[in-house]
């Protein structure tokens, strides 16, 4: 028979902290779960009404710049296009929309 683990509210100081020694390491990476139906469909929902106003553009761009820019917007958590829409709106002196 397994015992149920205590609570975090119920643990003394040396034992949350054993329970939470993955979570100082500064690489700990956790596993990506896969989101419920039902917020999925509301990410989609969310993801078409923005893509009412946008429009696809073919551009060509030096390799090692797509690279780097890429490489860029993934570091700060952002997408590619977020990247490039931010820097337009930067170069014309316009605040984010």
């Amino acid at each position: 028979m397994t015992t149920k683990p205590k609570r975090w509210s119920e643990m003394m100081t040396q034992e949350l902290a054993a329970a939470t020694r993955e979570f100082d390491d500064p690489n700990y990476n956790p596993p990506a779960q896969k989101p419920a139906k039902r917020r999925l469909s509301q990410l989609r929902r969310v993801q078409r009404k923005a893509a009412k106003n946008r429009f696809n553009i073919a551009l060509a761009l030096e390799a090692n710049l797509v690279e780097q820019a890429d490489e860029y917007a993934a570091d700060h958590g952002i997408t590619f296009s977020e990247l490039v829409s931010n820097a337009l709106r930067r170069m014309i002196g316009k605040k984010s929309a």
